[in-house]
């Protein structure tokens, strides 16, 4: 018999049941045991640690929702709950609150437990993942200011339109007080002065919407979550691109389901559809034909939004579908992409509870992405 399959004793001086308890009671990640209601019934130290509770007592007879953060969306609970009552594992990021009001961010694993078959409870295990939310919010930021880079003519085309409009009406109605004894046109004053508003007006959304987009996230602090219309969602990211598509021939449709809300980071979301249009846009460089950027969205299950993308830029080939979604996997030219921003993408859009896959077919590509839909008025989320 080889050596390593010889058995030996165990050297242990205590019983099972103390040695399981002392690991249960010393071990680094955070742990925890419910009931099948999800009430807590045992945690353990570095579960008290992690959520700066100084004692078990002062969570005992509590459920999750004592550290739950209006950060995690509701589709996650949703899910993560429909998995375990189906007796399965269920692995997932989450954001909750320590005692302190501070923000923690976990890697959560729950796993049922059972007895003769049946769940009587379940157990969880959290991993603090802070150090590395810091690195994935780094990256985040550097992927904006990439896409911010890319928007540079068709910022200065936003800001040079409606400046040369303010520009001529504003002449013009000097023009009026300069020489006070010609007759004119109040009518045509009127209708200049208006004009020169709307381009103030607009070069203040356009401004203002710059900065909220280009605004660092605090690294301790939690993501801003807030509940918005999928118009006005699609509406801001073309802000600043719209021009930019169109100069170079790219047609834009949208056939958007009206009256859908949802709720999560106003700014990660939108990069998620900057990163589509500007991967679309540097793909349709050098293409002859029509060039069609399609967006359609529709509620075709309860509760779910299902957002369509699709240009027809040529396509990916078969064998770099599965990779698409890589970190640093770019079929750009060096020096012309990061490789990030799907990989980014879709950590967004499985962090907001929904999923995005990619075919190509018929000459295109084609993005579908799920995300949970919200009422108007969610309390737990402000801007």
């Amino acid at each position: 018999m080889a050596p390593d399959m010889i058995k030996h004793k165990p050297d242990i001086p205590v019983d099972t049941a103390t040695l399981l308890d002392r690991a249960f009671t010393q071990a680094d990640y955070a742990i925890n045991i419910t009931d099948k209601k999800g009430v807590l019934i045992k945690v353990n130290q570095a579960y008290l640690d992690l959520y700066k509770f100084s004692s078990e007592a002062e969570v005992l007879g509590m459920t999750q929702k004592v550290i739950r953060s209006p950060h995690t969306p509701l589709a996650i609970y949703k899910d993560m709950w429909s998995t375990i009552l189906s007796g399965t594992t269920w692995r997932g990021n989450l954001n909750n609150i320590a005692r302190d009001g501070s923000e923690v961010f976990v890697h959560l694993t729950i796993s049922p437990v059972r007895e003769k078959g049946e769940i009587i409870g379940y157990m969880g295990f959290s991993l603090d993942r802070a150090q590395q939310v810091l690195l994935e919010k780094e990256l985040f930021h550097a992927n904006k200011l990439v896409v911010l880079a890319t928007m540079g003519a068709g910022l200065a085309h936003e800001l040079n339109n409606p400046l040369a409009s303010i520009l001529l009406d504003a002449e013009y109605l000097r023009d009026i007080f300069v020489m006070p004894e010609k007759a004119f046109d109040w009518p045509t004053a009127g209708s200049a002065a208006q004009s020169v508003i709307n381009g103030v007006e607009r070069m203040k959304k356009v401004l203002e919407h710059l900065l909220m987009y280009s605004r660092k996230e605090g690294g301790s602090g939690g993501q801003k979550y807030s509940t918005l219309t999928l118009a006005q969602l699609i509406d801001d990211s073309f802000l600043f691109l719209d021009r930019q598509l169109r100069s170079r021939g790219i047609t834009i449709e949208l056939d958007l389901e009206s009256n859908v809300y949802l709720q999560g980071n106003r700014t990660q979301l939108e990069s998620v559809v900057h990163n589509l249009l500007s991967n679309s846009r540097d793909a349709f460089d050098g293409k002859k034909g029509d060039k069609i950027i399609s967006i359609g969205a529709r509620r075709n299950q309860p509760g779910k939004l299902e957002i369509e993308y699709r240009d027809n830029a040529g396509g990916i080939p078969e064998q770099l579908l599965e990779k698409v979604f890589e970190p640093f996997f770019t079929t750009k030219k060096e020096m012309e992409g990061t490789g990030l921003g799907l990989a980014i993408s879709r950590k967004i859009i499985i962090e907001h509870g929904g999923t995005i896959a990619c075919e190509s077919k018929n000459g295109g590509t084609i993005f579908h992405i799920v995300l949970p839909t919200t009422q108007p008025e969610n309390p737990g989320f402000s801007e």
